[in-house]
């Protein structure tokens, strides 16, 4: 089955290791946007939680077809990207840049199995939760995290606290279907993605991601979605 979806535009990379690399100096900053959701959330059942992030894990192997745009203050890029999903925690992502620029990563769970160009993996590896968010799948809580969170009649809220860092979901029913995240580290705000969700799929429709200590914006819009039936094994090897 083939969906077609419309599409959004926004950003500016001119490849993977670009606009990752631009969080390398990102952390110590303190300045950015307001957070997503209060503090003083309740604690929550990590046994709810895993519930409800099950709700988004699609059933069966997906391939998007996307567009990307990459926006700092000092221009933007364009390109397109395929992204292959095998649930519940297996990406390969590749890219095509400007200039014949390209590259591939593969993201199992929240770690980096590969990435080329070989720079890329370290500054893969501080995001991969927000990709996650920007293709509509939130991550499950790792373990050891204090779980907090709140479920309201249009929205549910959690959260997952470690000792490196806080990981923050609001995802909304009512008037529009959407999931946010956001990253934080020692209190500071490093990333958040903000996604519009198909009312009928769940599926992504477009993604904007932000990461705010550098002015750098980020996003997606998923032009066709493809149910994959089988996942050759070879994608997962680097080339």
């Amino acid at each position: 089955m083939r969906q077609w979806v419309a599409l959004d535009r926004v950003a500016r990379p001119s490849y993977l290791h670009l606009f990752l690399s631009l969080l390398g100096g990102a952390w110590g900053c303190s300045s950015g946007p307001a957070p997503i959701a209060p503090e003083g959330l309740p604690a929550l059942l990590r046994a709810t939680v895993t519930e409800w992030v099950e709700d988004y894990v699609p059933s069966h192997p997906l391939r998007y077809d996307l567009r990307w745009t990459y926006q700092t203050q000092q221009g933007r890029t364009r390109g397109r990207a395929a992204v292959r999903l095998a649930p519940p925690d297996s990406i390969r992502f590749d890219y095509r840049a400007p200039f014949g620029r390209s590259g591939a990563a593969v993201i199992i769970g929240d770690d980096v199995l590969w990435a080329r160009p070989e720079a890329d993996v370290e500054d893969l590896i501080p995001i991969a939760p927000l990709f996650w968010a920007a293709l509509g799948i939130p991550r499950s809580p790792p373990p050891g995290a204090l779980i907090s969170g709140r479920a309201e009649p249009d929205q549910r809220v959690w959260r997952y606290t470690t000792r490196e860092r806080a990981l923050t979901y609001v995802a909304t029913t009512h008037s529009s279907h959407t999931l946010k995240a956001e990253m934080s580290y020692a209190g500071r705000i490093v990333g958040t993605a903000n996604v519009a969700l198909a009312r009928e799929t769940g599926l992504p429709l477009r993604a904007r991601m932000l990461f705010p200590p550098t002015a750098t914006l980020f996003a997606i819009t998923v032009e066709a979605i493809d149910t994959v039936s089988t996942v050759d094994p070879a994608i997962w090897k680097a080339p």
